[in-house]
């Protein structure tokens, strides 16, 4: 049995059109599982991008060592290289989308990982691929509850709401305000009949975040109510 795995892993590690397929399907697998966590959380880059972003990784450290191959000189890793660097672009594109404050480091930083993750992947470094992935994915959704937990000073907050009219998103924003809520930013928008809003504010009062979302959840006509950071 340990013969015949040390024979498939030696034949996945080798380029051939197993191994390839292999890679892309293993790479957008681990993109999209770090994509639908930063999705939910209706951030602008979500499962598709991150899918993208891990396969156009793996494809061009693939091609780095198909070159190396086919041609018997040049640096397999120097494609690579330029991924690092060249990813930044993305993650520029999902930090600036406020005027008020930076935000979306955290998609950002995902972005950059991804990429890397789609390079080992690429390259037949199939362990450290998963491994990291698994950890991006924890990271994600469960220290962001110990990160704000561990917060005791004044925290700001992103609520996103959805509301079945604008009565109530202003009434979401009246409520907020009572409670001692310091509104930063306000975007609103509409998709079919459901209202759409992205308050940024500051937890003056430092009331816990329970206790936020029921004070909105209350509110006839809300229909759904989540952070976003």
């Amino acid at each position: 049995m340990i013969n015949v795995m040390d024979n498939i892993y030696n034949v996945l590690k080798e380029l051939n059109i197993i191994s390839v397929l292999f890679r892309v399907l293993l790479a957008v697998f681990c993109g999209g599982v770090i994509g639908v966590e930063r999705g939910r959380a209706h951030q602008p880059a979500g499962m598709r991008t991150y899918m993208l972003v891990c396969l156009g990784s793996a494809l061009v450290m693939a091609t780095g060592q198909y070159m190396y191959i086919a041609y018997e000189n040049g640096d397999p890793s120097r494609l690579g290289a330029q991924v690092i660097s060249g990813i930044g672009f993305l993650g520029a594109g999902s930090i600036i989308s406020g005027k008020t404050k930076v935000r979306g480091l955290t998609t950002a930083a995902g972005l950059w990982t991804a990429a890397s993750i789609g390079l080992a992947i690429g390259t037949g470094f199939y362990s450290a691929g998963i491994i990291t992935t698994v950890i991006v994915c924890l990271i994600m959704k469960f220290f962001k509850k110990m990160e704000y937990d561990m917060l005791n000073e004044t925290v700001c907050y992103g609520l996103y709401i959805e509301a079945e009219g604008n009565n109530a998103i202003g009434s979401a924003v009246q409520k907020l305000t009572e409670n001692g809520m310091d509104i930063l930013e306000v975007q609103t928008g509409k998709k079919r009949r459901v209202h759409r809003l992205t308050i940024s504010l500051k937890n003056t009062p430092n009331m816990k975040r329970e206790e936020i979302l029921k004070l909105v959840e209350k509110i006839e006509g809300i229909k759904f109510v989540k952070y976003i950071y």
